[in-house]
């Protein structure tokens, strides 16, 4: 049965309650004014929305979340999707941010958050953002504190001034700290409590120094304008894997552990074709200039050097020449400009060990004090050297100290004058026993010991 008969006679009409008439009159006009109010502040919200007022107040929010001047270029409409070609900020004095520009942004809005005080943006999108920040700027207020937003005049003071962002989704991001970037990486951004989570993969981490990382994957959680790196894995080279974690409070720190990776891919030019091998360690690093941690060599191979062909020559063992390395082993503490190695080994097994600790200070200075470790069948074409230098026999190998100095482009060791002038005294103490029994003999065992003795000398 409908509310009121289609037809009625006036007899009906009269005895139709009069007090009902009007309520149902009352609610239809009522119910046609609301749907009109909805027609017409739809209209309205809409006309809004696409004129510059919105977008200045988008702008002024954005650019109060990140403390910035914050500009949108015209924002187009297609139902509950807002596209904008770009979005430019540029940091404020005292705060990290340098800029930020983000191309072709599409955003989804929900327009039943209108209904409790708030614009809802559910997910932004973004083809290409790059930012750039100062690790040294001053640390900003908390980005989620109430952005202070210039209220808007007129009708438009009606509506809510709130922004809430559910999620942001950025195709290629380049972003920079200082002279760290990261470079080609899809990144998500979301909301976390009072903080945000960020999230990438792919790209690849360039540092000051080369050689550049594969990015596999990160996450970085933002609370109260800190960042906690809670994890970040990396490539380098074919098996190389690098894991890192960290936090910027108190002045930063990041822990690093690192294995399979190609020692080649970390040393200069020079040198690749020199040292081989695969690397693993951990360091924890305290910004700005401290680290401390260890290290491992293994399966490596040290060869080319002008050294080794002298030392093969010297001692018959061309063994020398092309030497592998089953480990060279390490700790480190990095504190400014001193570079403190310790407990260090390095061993070629049936050739050679080295154990000790050394300094690296400024402009390259070194000093080392080291043992070092061969096998007594290479010391048999050294005259001297086994009752005279390498005078301590343990673990398969006789021994000697040696201390290094000069730089790391030029080092200076004792080793080389010590030899030379055991030998000296074994070829004296040779000549005057053979002397002693024939002076021919004596001649040709000196020039001998001397042919040996030569490339030692000055």
């Amino acid at each position: 049965m409908g509310i009121l008969p289609k037809r009625f006679s006036q007899t009906d009409r009269r005895s139709y309650p009069q007090p009902m008439r009007k309520f149902w009159i009352t609610a239809g006009v009522l119910i046609a004014l609301a749907v009109l109010a909805a027609i017409l502040g739809s209209l309205w919200i809409g006309s809004y929305v696409r004129g510059s007022g919105f977008r200045d107040l988008v702008s002024d929010a954005t650019g109060a979340a990140f403390h910035a001047e914050a500009g949108f270029d015209p924002l187009r409409w297609t139902g509950s999707s807002v596209y904008s070609e770009s979005l430019k900020l540029e940091g404020k004095s005292g705060t990290a941010l340098n800029r930020i520009d983000a191309r072709q942004l599409r955003a989804e809005v929900n327009w039943r958050a209108l209904l409790s005080g708030t614009w809802r943006i559910e997910e932004i999108s973004v083809s290409r953002l790059d930012g750039d920040w100062s690790p040294a700027g001053a640390r900003a207020q908390d980005p989620h504190s109430a952005p202070v937003v210039k209220s808007p005049a007129g009708i438009a003071a009606l509506l809510p001034r709130r922004f809430e962002l559910g999620i942001l989704k950025i195709a290629s991001a380049r972003l920079g700290l200082g002279n760290v970037r990261v470079s080609d990486s899809a990144l998500t951004i979301k909301p976390d409590g009072a903080g945000w989570i960020f999230q990438g993969s792919g790209g690849e981490l360039q540092l000051p120094r080369p050689p550049a990382l594969a990015i596999t994957n990160f996450r970085v959680r933002e609370q109260g304008g800190d960042y906690f790196l809670l994890e970040a894995n990396l490539r380098l080279g074919a098996n190389g894997k690098i894991s890192a974690s960290g936090e910027s409070s108190r002045g930063g720190k990041l822990q690093v552990a690192w294995t399979g990776v190609p020692a080649a891919e970390l040393l200069p030019p020079d040198w690749r074709d020199r040292l081989d091998g695969t690397l693993s360690g951990r360091a924890d690093i305290a910004f700005p200039r401290q680290a401390n941690g260890e290290f491992l060599l293994q399966d490596g191979r040290l060869e080319n050097i002008p050294l080794q062909a002298t030392v093969a020559k010297f001692t018959g063992n061309p063994a020398f020449r092309r030497m592998p390395l089953q480990e060279i082993r390490g700790e480190f503490v990095w504190d400014g400009d001193l570079l403190h190695i310790q407990k260090f080994s390095a061993e070629s097994k049936g050739l050679v060990r080295v154990e000790g600790e050394a300094t690296l200070g400024p402009n390259g200075k070194l000093a080392g004090r080291f043992q070092l470790g061969v096998t007594a069948q290479t010391l048999q074409w050294l005259p001297g050297s086994r009752k005279r230098v390498f005078t301590d026999a343990r673990n398969g190998y006789v021994w000697t100290p040696l201390i290094l100095g000069g730089t790391l482009e030029s080092p200076t060791e004792d080793l080389s004058s010590r030899l030379a002038a055991a030998m000296g005294a074994e070829v004296i103490d040779t000549g005057t026993n053979l002397i002693k029994t024939a002076p021919d003999a004596a001649t040709k065992g000196v020039n001998g010991i001397l042919d040996v003795l030569r490339p030692l000398l000055p």
